[in-house]
């Protein structure tokens, strides 16, 4: 797992809003730095960092929030969460597939009902993966081409000290 990027130039003295833009913008920066690998479907261990580099961004951005104006704020706080959640699902796919592949080995030969059900299994989990891959890339590419990253960016130069929901 890729460790998180360090945050220097933080004013320990600091505003919540003086030190939310450095701070969000390495985590953003620490997440795009996966974007590369994202349409090879062989990247899995990238993608997974991706993922745990989204959830940084995630739990960040909530710490910040009051710093930002709602309505800016929130519809890119719900797309990184919606980035997490479905390489989350992606992952999930890539750890049970090769579970169930040990076991099929292990297991597979003695009983040809255990077999059956496994191969049913291993078979389900690729289909599934494929599917939320597909579907996690379409998203990445609509994210892209609407500005995302440019309006996060955009919104942590606004930065100021602003109560929630206003």
């Amino acid at each position: 797992m890729a460790k998180a990027l360090p945050v220097y130039a933080v004013n320990p003295q600091g505003t919540l809003a003086e030190n939310a833009p450095l701070i969000l913008h390495i985590r953003l920066e620490e997440m795009y730095r996966f974007a590369p690998y994202i349409e090879d479907v062989n990247r899995v261990a990238e993608l997974h960092d991706m993922r745990i580099a989204a959830k940084r961004l995630r739990y960040t951005m909530e710490i910040f929030s009051a710093c930002f104006p709602e309505r800016e704020f929130e519809p890119l706080y719900e797309a990184v969460t919606s980035i997490q959640e479905q390489i989350g699902l992606i992952h999930d796919c890539d750890v049970r597939r090769p579970l169930a592949e040990s076991f099929l080995e292990s297991f597979g030969t003695r009983r040809p009902e255990v077999r059956v059900g496994l191969q049913r299994l291993i078979d389900h989990e690729r289909t599934n993966r494929d599917t939320i891959y597909v579907a996690f890339i379409a998203y990445w590419v609509k994210l892209q081409s609407k500005g995302f990253k440019r309006k996060l960016l955009q919104l942590l130069a606004s930065a100021g000290p602003l109560e929630r929901g206003k």
